[in-house]
């Protein structure tokens, strides 16, 4: 166009072309205005489409006549895919429960002519239904209605979010009901508290509505001791930034108190400045009752414990005291019984009444044994002292202190211990040793006539150790199976006539297995009345490297006497222990207490201090303690307790006072001699171990050719002429029952094997 200018033209056409050339006569007509404007209008349209077609929104247009679809933006393609251009084609696609409720809005906006706006649901191309915002407005060219523009705004996550606070708030309201929780609203600008119902009833307030208070009149409701602990609560979260959880108490209608809890939270400004405190209120009467009857109850429960403890304490001393007094006198009963039954000089029924005297002080004996050791274990004052320790031998050494009983009832004692055995375990020798003798006491007791039988054998070996059962087989009274259970517990016996005929506490067998417990075994029985019974006990066991075992009840070398010092302030076993011990060839001198004792350690050297623990003046424990700060070798004396004290602390504590041992009261004069020996010999070192008395490989030949029957009559005819050779040797000691002890004491530890035969029965 003239100028440079661009402009709308309404027809171009060719009119010629010039010959020789490529140039042609081009008529070009300007367009007219109404053409210009319809041009423009073009252009405007596919503008806005344009602009249409970048929004998320569903758009559309309509024809208002037949309700045609003429128009879709590209988000309603993508959304709704290829759908017809029929109003019924757009209406399928409404939820069912939103189709009527979005038609009736579209019919109510044409029949009004102006813009309508609803929710609902619409169903994408895969068939997913989601939330959007309907907009409808009427499009008019001059006063005729030409059609509609609709849009459709994605609003389902905004709608989920809304139904999820709803469902939150819901919760939060049935969680408050069920709680009991008030809410209250405090506005830190005019001081004036919004209570709910629950929250205003709990301060005394009426409870069917909400109360709007001061904060000087909630306070008046508060008790007054609690006031300022809940305002400063409040006031430190204010400035602090943070929550406040404060209980406080409330005067209620009956004269009494309820607790209050209340928890809440500063609200701030956009300056950070905190304008209100929002929060809730909870009764925590039941709960703070619960606390003081908890406090109540511990309290009660440490009284109880402290009660417990000084009544443990005191049957603790209660026995240790009784013991004391029962056994003192008791040792010089049992001692100068035995001395005199052995001394040779009583004839006939003296004789008797003696021995009648040491069993009867020897029953007394083993029952306040049994009551200490049954207070111990079930204090949990046991304490296991594992070492190395030959089985063999200690099963001989069991067997060979109810040999004499055994024999007077004519018993056979029987050892059988398996091969796969091992010769030495680690454990603790005295109580295995302990819980071995009650139950061969037990089988030797009530076994009329027949046989005793001690069996070991191997039930498996293992990582922990092997797992070796003991067993004592009798051919006694039996026991009747529903009778069994009972025996293991405390002061109980099969029935009450075992008592009255036997005798007994009936706390042996309840010790026993507590200690097999206690040792991580267990203990049980097979019997039937008039069968006899087996007693067993399953024991698992580490094997003792063969250089470290030994059996230390092994006395010393006999033969060998010393210099003793008797400490003890009791004229009639100071007289006893004084009349054993010179029997046995020893120098004894005496003190009465213990500040004689330290005087005499240190004007003379001593083998062994024999030291009693109660006495005037000055204790054994601080005269031990004394001796161990004397200069020179008067500080290395060995002291030995004997004493009546045996509980295993009081034991403990002699230790620790510096003593070497611990003898009990009461005593046989056999066991004091061998223990001396065994203390005397300890002192001098022990000497070279004595050859073997049984050329076993010999006695195995001899098995093999002789008849069972044959060689257990010619041990038996042996055994007898021995007896009679020794008697008539040394009437003063073989003869007695000191004598026969020392030599199987000695049998028993020169032996070297499994076992040696028992009344004519050979060890397999």
């Amino acid at each position: 166009m003239r100028g440079g200018e661009a402009g709308w033209v309404a027809t171009v056409l060719v009119v010629r072309a010039i010959s020789g050339t490529t140039d042609r006569v081009v008529t070009i007509r300007a367009a007219s205005e109404p053409e210009q404007t319809y041009a423009n209008l073009r252009t405007s349209r596919d503008h806005y489409r344009a602009l249409v077609d970048t929004l998320p929104q569903l758009v559309w247009m309509e024809r208002a006549d037949t309700g045609e679809t003429i128009y879709v933006n590209q988000a309603f393609e993508a959304y709704c895919g290829p759908i017809p251009t029929t109003r019924a084609a757009r209406t399928d696609r409404f939820h069912p429960d939103d189709a009527d409720r979005i038609a009736g809005a579209y019919a109510k906006a044409r029949v009004q002519g102006r813009s309508s706006e609803i929710q609902g649901r619409v169903a994408d191309r895969a068939g997913r239904f989601r939330w959007h915002q309907f907009v409808v407005r009427p499009l008019h060219m001059g006063s005729d209605l030409i059609g509609w523009l609709g849009s459709a705004l994605d609003i389902d996550e905004i709608v989920n979010a809304r139904e999820a606070l709803v469902e939150k708030g819901e919760l939060l309201r049935l969680a408050q009901e069920a709680a009991g929780a008030g809410l209250f609203d405090l506005d830190l600008a005019s001081r004036d508290l919004i209570l709910s119902p629950e929250s205003a009833r709990r301060l005394g307030f009426s409870g069917d509505r909400p109360a709007v208070v001061n904060v000087a009149e909630w306070m008046r409701r508060v008790v007054p001791a609690d006031r300022a602990a809940t305002l400063r609560a409040v006031r430190t979260a204010e400035a602090e930034r943070r929550t406040f959880d404060v209980a406080f108490r409330v005067p209620d209608a009956g004269g009494g108190c309820r607790w209050i809890q209340a928890i809440g939270r500063p609200q701030r400004d956009r300056d950070g400045v905190a304008v209100r405190i929002v929060g809730l209120t909870l009764d925590i009467t039941a709960r703070k009752d619960g606390e003081r009857a908890l406090i109540e109850a511990k309290a009660a429960a440490e009284a109880a414990r402290a009660e417990a403890e000084r009544a443990d304490a005191a049957k603790t001393e209660f026995l240790s005291a009784m013991s004391h007094e029962i056994r003192t006198p008791l040792n010089a009963v049992i001692g100068f019984a035995g001395l005199l039954a052995e001394s040779g000089r009583l004839d006939g029924d003296l004789r008797r009444y003696a021995e009648l005297a040491a069993t009867a002080g020897a029953n007394l004996r083993t029952v306040v044994d049994d009551i200490l050791d049954f207070s111990s274990v079930e204090a949990g004052a046991i304490n296991l002292d594992p070492e190395p320790v030959a089985l063999r031998p200690l099963v001989d050494a069991c067997l060979g202190i109810v040999e004499a009983p055994a024999r007077a009832k004519g018993l056979d004692l029987v050892a059988q211990i398996d091969a796969a055995v091992p010769d030495r375990v680690v454990c603790d020798a005295g109580r295995l040793r302990q819980i071995l003798l009650n139950l061969l006491n037990n089988a030797v007791k009530f076994t009329p006539q027949g046989r005793v039988t001690v069996d070991l054998c191997l039930d498996q070996a293992g990582p922990r150790g092997d797992t070796i059962r003991f067993s004592v087989t009798d051919t006694g009274i039996g026991i009747a199976p529903e009778r069994q259970e009972r025996l293991f517990r405390r002061f109980s016996q099969a029935d009450s006539s075992i008592r009255r005929e036997y005798g007994g506490t009936g706390l042996g067998l309840a010790i026993s297995r507590r200690l097999v417990e206690l040792m991580g075994g267990a203990m049980g029985l097979v019997s039937a009345a008039g069968r006899g019974s087996t007693f067993w006990f399953a024991l698992t066991l580490p094997r003792a490297p063969a250089a470290a075992a030994a059996v230390r009840s092994a006395p010393a070398r006999p033969g060998r006497t010393g210099r003793i010092l008797l400490v003890e302030d009791v004229e009639i076993n100071r007289e006893l222990a004084c009349t054993v011990l010179r029997a046995a060839g020893h120098v004894v001198d005496v003190a009465a207490d213990g500040i004689g004792a330290v005087r005499a350690v240190e004007a003379a050297p001593y083998d062994l201090v024999l030291m009693d623990v109660q006495m005037p003046r000055l204790d054994g424990m601080m005269a031990t303690r004394l001796i161990r700060c004397l200069p020179g070798p008067a500080a290395r004396v060995t002291v030995v307790a004997m004493s009546a004290n045996v509980l295993p602390d009081q034991v403990q504590a002699f230790r620790a006072a510096g003593m070497d041992d611990h003898f009990g009261k009461p005593f046989e004069p056999q066991e004091l001699c061998a223990a001396v020996a065994r203390w005397l010999g300890d002192s001098a070192g022990a000497g070279p171990e004595a050859e073997p008395t049984l050329d076993r490989a010999r006695y195995a030949d001899n098995m093999a050719l002789i008849a069972p029957d044959t060689l257990a009559r010619l041990l038996g005819q042996f055994q007898t002429r021995a007896a009679e050779a020794f008697a008539a040797a040394d009437p003063g000691s073989a003869g007695t029952a000191a004598g026969r002890a020392t030599l199987r004491a000695e049998a028993s530890c020169r032996s070297a094997g499994p076992a040696r035969p028992w009344n004519s029965r050979a060890t397999t």
